[in-house]
């Protein structure tokens, strides 16, 4: 069994493995402390510099399942004091060039010339995270993000980071076509005090040990040439993103999917943090069930208080809500019943990306075989459109968010399925803690009251309804309902339905039952969903 440590997410064993299927695991970088000034000139020669460690060299953002790998090399520093975060990147690249000159502007993007970003999230919650991006001039647009595009947030492009100082160096000739250039570094210096806009659970000063969640892109238009407006539309060549952390789907704004910055207090170069320098590791998985109630679990008719989402109580409040009677799936779809509805005449319901050891079904021919030892696992990678079709096939539907919230939270309006402890490893599968989804109903000390399993972690659940505003919550804006983004031919409309439960890739913080996400129409690898049937 093959573990690459070297080009990306942490993947141990393959699909024909059987059972094992794939351990994916967030690449982690040791933040040391600075052992001298730094002046930002974009120079990195100096010793603070010369101390600090690389990243791996970043790879495309849809690693390892997209082809061909980055042809040139990109990498990081990022070192700390007492006053700063401090960022540095080494950008291969035989012809720089750079056209755009004016900060924060909407059109065109930074992004429609090659450019190097930084994500941070810094109290690692998934919302409320800043983005910062530089080109080759040294133009630069930094904002910041309240929660993910698609939970409904529109970017505040007027922000800027209080303090923050940025400069490039170009090794060749700017914006010269006749010469081979070796490249261009960046250098940053990133004020802490300003990480705590709207990050009230970041603790400062930083303490060993301490997590943030971070992410490095590099946007790179192999031909020279980027994106422009033409009659009010983006047109241009495609563009190759290259990252330090691969989010496996290509979508940079999955905080989730991010790596982690690892805080030491030791000097950069002189003292190796031999503990924290440990790769993330995956836990081992605890024993399958050996039997599980196929039966329903019946609630009667009743009214609840359904929200509020704590992590967005703005748009989400609570509000009161009468349901019918209904019942409800004890476990998540698995594998196998989802090969039975593709093999039932439903074969348009087959993704490409079910083959991949997250999941486990193939397709031979006409057929669609489970990879031994996968029977149990949740299905996922399945569209909101995918689930619809199956729950309606089996005589049943997706959930409402209110029945799934009723589900989850009981009469009581418990935090968590199981009651009040915060989540442990004990209760649910989440934040890569495994590797990836493991059997349905693995953890009964995390099922509800009314034995009900997997409503936290293991995977995200599609509901029936559009991701919407609740009743007196602001209304959400996704992006392409923004005028000035209409070049990327955005209609203004909802585009996303609602997600709940977490999965195996989301944050701690995330599994509270009156948690809120939501996705596009995309396939996801910790995308799954549970049916209903309505009295």
């Amino acid at each position: 069994m093959e573990i690459d440590r070297v080009l990306g997410l942490v993947f141990a064993g393959t699909l024909a493995s059987g059972s094992m299927g794939a351990a994916l695991a967030p690449r982690t970088y040791v933040v040391y402390r600075a052992t001298g000034p730094i002046v930002i000139d974009g120079c990195l020669e100096e010793k603070a510099w010369w101390d600090a460690p690389w990243t791996q060299c970043f790879q495309d953002h849809q690693w390892p399942y997209h082809e061909p790998a980055p042809w040139m090399t990109t990498r990081a520093k990022v070192l700390w004091d007492d006053e700063n975060l401090y960022f540095a990147a080494q950008i291969q690249e035989p012809r720089v060039w750079g056209t755009l000159t004016e900060r924060d502007t909407f059109w065109p993007p930074i992004y429609f010339d090659n450019d190097f970003e930084i994500f941070l999230d810094p109290d690692g919650d998934g919302d409320e995270y800043f983005e910062f991006e530089i080109n080759a001039l040294n133009t630069v647009w930094d904002m910041f993000h309240e929660k993910e595009y698609h939970r409904g947030s529109t970017l505040v492009t007027a922000y800027n980071v209080e303090g923050i100082e940025h400069a490039v160096r170009v090794y060749g000739s700017l914006n010269k076509n006749d010469d081979v250039d070796l490249g261009w570094t960046v250098e940053v210096k990133w004020p802490l005090r300003a990480l705590t806009y709207r990050n009230p659970g970041l603790v400062l000063p930083i303490r060993r040990g301490q997590t943030m969640r971070a992410n490095f892109s590099r946007v790179e238009y192999p031909d020279g040439v980027g994106m422009r407006l033409v009659d009010g539309k983006a047109v241009g060549p495609p563009c190759e993103d290259w990252i330090w952390n691969s989010t496996v789907d290509g979508d940079l704004h999955l905080p989730e999917m991010w790596g982690r910055l690892v805080f030491s207090d030791r000097l950069a170069g002189l003292e190796y943090d031999e503990e924290l320098e440990q790769p993330f590791r995956v836990l081992k998985p605890p024993s399958p069930p050996t039997r599980r109630d196929r039966s329903m679990v019946h609630f009667d008719p009743c009214t609840i208080t359904l929200g509020p989402d704590p992590s967005d109580q703005q748009h989400s409040p609570a509000h009161q809500v009468h349901l019918g009677g209904f019942s409800m799936d004890r476990y998540p779809v698995t594998v196998e019943e989802y090969a039975r509805f593709l093999n039932d005449g439903h074969g348009d319901r087959y993704r490409e990306a079910m083959a991949r050891p997250e999941c486990g079904i193939v397709r031979r021919g006409e057929r669609y075989e489970v990879v031994p030892g996968r029977e149990e696992y949740p299905i996922v990678y399945v569209t909101h459109a995918d689930a619809t079709a199956y729950a309606a096939w089996a005589g049943k539907q997706l959930p409402t968010e209110a029945q799934w919230e009723r589900a989850a939270r009981g009469l009581e309006g418990r935090t968590y399925p199981w009651g009040e402890e915060p989540p442990d490893p004990t209760r649910a599968n989440y934040d890569f803690l495994y590797g990836g989804p493991l059997p349905v109903g693995s953890f009964p000390q995390g099922a509800t009251p009314e034995g009900i399993h997997d409503l936290a972690g293991n995977v995200k659940e599609w509901c029936r309804e559009w991701y919407v505003a609740y009743p007196g919550g602001e209304e959400m804006k996704y992006l392409g309902m923004l005028p000035e983004w209409s070049f990327y031919g955005g209609e203004n409309k909802v585009t996303a339905h609602a997600l709940r439960g977490g999965g195996w890739t989301k944050q701690a913080v995330n599994l509270k039952a009156a948690y809120r996400d939501a996705d596009t129409e995309r396939p996801f690898l910790s995308t799954g969903f549970r049916c209903v049937k309505e009295d």
